[in-house]
């Protein structure tokens, strides 16, 4: 027999897939807390045991949809290679394959955002968001500079700078769809490594 718990753990996951649909679909502000309720086969007042707000199931949707597409899975990636600079290309390669599943995320982010009353709350969500993504880049770029493979580098700093870069390849996707990614991404990140590597580091080769 199925608990409590684990009943309520798939309501919970259903409206969340339910308010992705519908947000993705009419957009944010066009969407109702009643087009959730039908999408996910649940009653209204389900839907705000589970979520106080239209506001704080949005949140609840970017927070969930970015743990299930960046998490356990390509942490255990990273350890698969050997060097600082291999993990960086696999973090930039799962980010660019992100960026791809995630257009409608950004666009609904972005609708949120633009016109909300509340810009600083709405921004602050979308960098918690990004905060265990850049612990791990920081982390990764320090390995490489204890270990000789970097140079001395401010790695907080280099942080901000790739994660910006992909955020805006993002921005410009949603503006030129044909954008080539995958040639752009690969231009960079191995440029970006060229800089950050120690010559005789470099001289040994990439990860395969």
């Amino acid at each position: 027999m199925e608990s409590p718990k684990k009943k309520a753990d798939e309501t919970h996951r259903r409206i969340l897939q339910a308010a992705l649909d519908c947000f993705t679909r009419h957009g944010y502000h066009a969407t109702t807390m009643d087009d959730i309720a039908a999408e996910s086969s649940t009653s209204k007042g389900t839907l705000y045991w589970h979520f106080s707000s239209k506001d704080d199931l949005l949140e609840s949707v970017l927070r969930w949809f970015f743990d299930t597409s960046f998490g356990p899975e390509v942490l255990g990636v990273l350890e698969s290679s050997p060097s600082a600079a291999g993990k960086l290309r696999i973090l930039a390669d799962s980010t660019v394959d992100l960026i791809g599943e995630a257009q409608p995320i950004f666009h609904l982010f972005l609708e949120f955002w633009a016109s909300s009353s509340n810009r600083a709350t709405s921004a602050h969500t979308w960098l918690d968001l990004l905060g265990d993504y850049q612990e791990i880049i920081v982390a990764v770029i320090q390995e490489g500079v204890e270990r000789g493979e970097f140079s001395p580098v401010d790695a907080e700093a280099l942080a901000w700078a790739l994660t910006a870069a992909y955020d805006g390849l993002a921005a410009y996707v949603m503006l030129k769809p044909d954008l080539d990614m995958e040639r752009i991404h690969a231009a960079f990140i191995e440029t970006f490594l060229e800089g950050i590597e120690q010559p005789s580091s470099a001289t040994q080769g990439a990860d395969p």
